[in-house]
């Protein structure tokens, strides 16, 4: 099996340019550190077993950055409310007050956009399965 490398950049890049729409921005390295950190942040917050079938679904690439940092831990962090989930996506940003999340309304608009994109892109039981596994108290788009 060949790899076809330059396949794997064009998804990703299909994959950023869509999720700048729903972000309603033109920067796509911005676009790119939001969809990361929201990405870390689902992934720290659901179970192992739930990361790695999100994880499928993902582009190779985004695979990659899905991955980059990962600890596989026997419990999920534990976020019960909004604010502490808004915060915990906003630590995942090093650009986040400069930039990306100056205020926790940011992050929850970008959350929610990014959650929005997922549901776009993502099967339906895969997505569902996502938003159960975070928490009834964490506002996921229906």
């Amino acid at each position: 099996m060949s790899m076809n490398f330059e396949n794997y950049q064009k998804e990703a890049k299909t994959w950023l340019h869509e999720l700048c729409g729903y972000l309603g921005i033109d920067d796509e390295q911005k676009a790119a550190r939001i969809f990361r950190s929201v990405l870390h942040a689902i992934r720290d917050r659901i179970p192992a077993g739930e990361a790695i079938h999100l994880a499928a679904q993902l582009p190779v690439v985004w695979k990659g950055i899905y991955f980059d940092g990962f600890t596989l831990r026997e419990e999920p962090v534990r976020i019960r409310h909004d604010e502490e989930w808004l915060e915990f996506i906003r630590s995942k940003d090093a650009f986040a007050e400069n930039a990306d999340f100056p205020t926790l309304d940011h992050v929850h608009y970008a959350f929610q956009d990014v959650m929005k994109f997922l549901r776009s892109r993502l099967s339906e039981g895969q997505y569902n399965q996502v938003a159960h596994a975070l928490h009834s108290e964490i506002a996921v788009p229906a």
